[in-house]
């Protein structure tokens, strides 16, 4: 699986030279992996007007498609789809994280297993939404949602997620003197009378954000049952050890000697007498 990621600076003076170094990245592309998956960042959209913005992303992603086209590069014949994708990006917003999420879903092998695992567990769980992100770059790679929580509005929500715990790690950084890569937290909860939200770690190299209604029963089943589904989980980890997932219960943090008595035990029971059961 073979991808580019092209990066225009949308107040590049020097547009025509950009495209030109891109075609000319294309034309070894087109020889060499004539399959690959195109990523164009449109970058710096803050810096045009709001009322121009849309026209000009359009004016430019239009140039830049008919500019591929002659290598190979739009929409193929025998694999209907385009190769090309185009985003409109600043660091001021949350449209970086979004377009790093789609990259990084796009990348993933086993994507439709990982979440056939999550939506598992996220009936056993009783949650009403599983977001699972990257640990060191806090970026998403795929969430799970019920039906009855599809219509959320704040559908910006995951990158903004993204974005806060991106600050929480540059904060743990710096009172700590650790590399931000290196600083990673336990668990974070929020309660409410509304809900009830955590993210805590699934594998070693991602957090599980769990939305669940408010309730401290099935509050404390997810997050042992979470536990419990951890060996399965690191199984799908590119970069997980054999096993990880096994030593890994022993950072549970539950409640004393009673929460990991029933994570060795292997059954936990939740507001609708669930345990965790992953199947063979």
């Amino acid at each position: 699986m073979a991808v580019l990621i092209f990066v225009f600076d949308i107040e590049s003076r020097e547009f025509q030279a950009d495209v030109i170094s891109y075609t000319a990245i294309l034309q070894a592309l087109s020889e060499y992996s004539p399959a690959a998956k195109i990523f164009i960042l449109i970058h710096k959209m803050d810096l045009v007007q709001t009322r121009l913005r849309s026209q000009l992303f359009e004016e430019r992603s239009s140039f830049i498609r008919e500019a591929s086209a002659g290598y190979g590069f739009g929409v193929d014949a025998k694999e209907p789809g385009e190769k090309l994708e185009f985003f409109a990006t600043s660091i001021w917003d949350q449209s970086l994280y979004k377009a790093w999420t789609q990259i990084i879903y796009y990348l993933i092998p086993n994507a439709n297993l990982i979440e056939s695992l999550l939506r598992s567990l996220l009936t056993i769980i009783s949650a009403r939404e599983l977001i699972l992100y990257e640990r060191t770059t806090c970026l998403m790679v795929t969430h799970v949602t019920r039906g009855t929580e599809g219509s959320n509005p704040f559908t910006d929500r995951f990158e903004r997620i993204s974005s806060i715990l991106k600050t929480h790690k540059q904060s743990l950084a710096r009172h700590t003197l650790m590399p931000v890569g290196s600083a990673n937290f336990a668990e974070l909860q929020i309660k409410t009378n509304s809900f009830m939200f955590f993210i805590t770690r699934l594998t070693e190299n991602t957090n599980l954000a769990v939305c669940i209604p408010p309730s401290e029963q099935i509050f404390n089943a997810a997050r042992i049952n979470i536990a419990l589904a951890r060996p399965r989980f690191e199984g799908l980890d590119v970069s997980g050890r054999k096993g990880a997932g096994v030593a890994g219960l022993r950072d549970y943090g539950g409640e004393g000697g009673q929460s990991q008595r029933g994570v060795e035990e292997g059954a936990v029971s939740g507001e609708r007498g669930s345990g965790f059961n992953m199947g063979p």
